[in-house]
């Protein structure tokens, strides 16, 4: 059985896409699905009353490398209901899921929300796999398959016989303790003359593309800028096992008329590819948690 999940309707490449959904016992609320993270982030006050008695010495942090922002608070267990309308009074079959949320204590005036449905993710915004709710969906009374597609305007969870479905797959490894997939490795090439192997993050909760790589090992002209000035060419690559190219995304720097193009390129130390969302103007995007693997459609 798969189902669709509609976005909101202000949803888009430019300010993200976005599901509603009811987490614990409070009303409808909007939050940005984010493959570049994992767990539910939530104001503690969307909640509801039930959920609002707590101690704040018991506070941890979930933090996002990409934006560098933090938030203090708990997991806590709820049941989450996702997809619903907004206004949703409470009728009707939607998919849910029984997880911990990272209920967010401060900074106080936080109002948004993340749906973190990735996989691979390091430092503090990784809840685990545990705590990805696409992959512990029930839908009257029947658990749904641990995979889903994200588009541009949409996402179809609980998918079966993936195959036949027109992707290009590429698959994963475990990591060393077993209790995730990797990320896997894609090819990065700026200009005619530089060209690199990263692992590549699918990250939807930025509009941005990020390129982690220490000063010494990037190209000699642009090593010292922080942002790729415009004129700059793209590439980015994701290889098939048997030859060919899961995913081919190119753009120029600075060129509107590319939906493809991210709003900026920045350079980050580290060692890996952050795409940004733009890679869905012109491609679905698969992650498949039961066997490890990761696939692109084009449009």
């Amino acid at each position: 059985m798969s189902l669709r999940i509609a976005f909101t309707p202000a949803s888009n490449l430019a300010s993200g896409l976005h599901v509603l959904a009811v987490v614990g016992d409070g009303a409808p609320h909007s939050f940005q699905v984010d493959t570049g993270s994992v767990g539910i982030l939530v104001p503690r006050s969307v909640l509801g009353p039930d959920f609002q008695d707590f101690d704040p010495s018991q506070d941890t942090t979930f933090g996002f490398i990409s934006s560098g922002n933090t938030y203090h608070g708990q997991w806590v267990k709820v049941l989450a209901v996702i997809g619903v309308p907004e206004g949703w009074d409470g009728t009707g079959d939607f998919p849910t899921a029984e997880i911990e949320v990272f209920a967010v204590d401060s900074p106080a005036a936080f109002s948004g929300g993340m749906f973190g449905i990735g996989f691979a993710i390091e430092a503090e915004a990784n809840g685990g796999a545990a705590r990805n709710p696409f992959l512990h969906l029930t839908y009257a009374g029947e658990d749904l398959a641990p995979s889903y597609i994200v588009s541009a305007d949409g996402i179809d969870v609980g998918l079966e016989n993936i195959a036949s479905d027109g992707f290009a797959l590429v698959p994963l490894n475990r990591n060393a303790v077993g209790d995730d997939w990797l990320q896997p490795t894609g090819t990065l090439g700026i200009a005619d003359d530089f060209s690199v192997d990263l692992p590549i993050l699918m990250d939807t909760g930025i509009q941005e593309m990020l390129l982690f790589l220490p000063v010494a090992d990037r190209p000699a002209s642009l090593a010292g800028v922080s942002t790729l000035p415009d004129g700059v060419a793209v590439s980015i690559s994701v290889p098939l096992p048997d030859g060919g190219q899961a995913l081919a995304y190119q753009f120029v720097t600075g060129d509107t008329s590319e939906a493809m193009a991210p709003t900026t390129v920045a350079w980050r130390d580290g060692h890996g590819i952050n795409t940004g969302r733009n890679v869905l103007a012109e491609n679905d995007y698969l992650f498949d948690a039961a066997i490890g693997q990761i696939g692109f459609r084009t449009r």
